[in-house]
């Protein structure tokens, strides 16, 4: 597997495939297993899948969890790479790095996709979510990559896969990053953003409410809401969300204004 050497360790990612480089950047603690299934999508694009740093089979550590920290990881993966523009696929809380990226790096940014994203934790219920995963990190991380496998596939082995995976990751990384996404906001820059940008959201998750501050905010974007899913879309509804986000990178020269 390549290995993209930082000064504070080594960053571990899958590439494959050839065409408009997409990174998929994952929530926290759940490293580059989360998609499996986006894989296939090499077939038409340069597919990117690190683990970030504290995550799955990367050594490097960041002094310092932060989503801005993130977000110039994701540029030093991208001029290792040699890569001018990319897009960036975010699920959960990876789509705060993926509009922090967009926000501060808008010349190499060719499109944004979110699936369950959010510009801010608005909804008691995300909040919620967070503060139970820092405790969990806490007291029984076991536990919590118990939970969060089972929630996404019913498949014992590819559970069992994402459950080491997430036990791989550290700590100190895994809390600060609950933390971190739980206070982040880009809300008052999000008017900002100027990459087309598609929302995934499941048509029975509850964060899909944070549609309507990018409602509120941005005039031109697209959304796909997917039937009879929560909110693993990547994983539970894989076909559906590979569709979606081929269709809009293949038409966004259509709405990049």
């Amino acid at each position: 597997m390549p290995i993209c050497k930082l000064e504070y360790g080594d960053l571990y990612y899958e590439e494959a495939g050839n065409g408009l480089p997409i990174i998929f950047l994952h929530p926290p603690g759940m490293g580059r297993k989360v998609f499996r299934f986006q894989r296939a999508l090499c077939e038409k694009y340069k597919v990117i899948i690190p683990d970030l740093s504290g995550h799955g089979e990367s050594t490097a550590l960041l002094e310092m969890v932060s989503i801005q920290n993130y977000a110039k990881e994701v540029l030093q993966i991208i001029d290792f790479l040699g890569l001018e523009k990319v897009a960036l696929c975010g699920y959960s809380s990876g789509g705060s790095i993926a509009q922090e990226f967009a926000l501060a790096f808008p010349d190499r940014t060719a499109a944004i996709i979110l699936s369950g994203g959010f510009a801010k934790v608005e909804s008691p219920a995300l909040k919620y979510e967070h503060l139970l995963g820092m405790y969990f990190v806490k007291h029984s991380p076991q536990t919590l990559a118990k939970v969060i496998a089972t929630a996404h596939t019913f498949d014992k082995a590819y559970r069992e896969e994402l459950i080491n995976h997430m036990l791989k990751a550290d700590l100190r990384t895994w809390f600060h990053f609950y933390n971190e996404s739980l206070t982040y906001s880009c809300l008052e820059r999000l008017g900002n953003l100027s990459a087309p940008l598609l929302l995934i959201y499941g048509s029975r998750d509850f964060i899909n409410q944070h549609l309507r501050t990018y409602e509120r905010e941005l005039q031109v974007f697209k959304t796909a809401i997917i039937k009879k899913v929560s909110h693993q879309v990547p994983v539970k509804k894989w076909q559906e969300f590979n569709k979606e986000l081929s269709t809009f990178l293949d038409t966004r020269a259509n709405f990049s204004q």
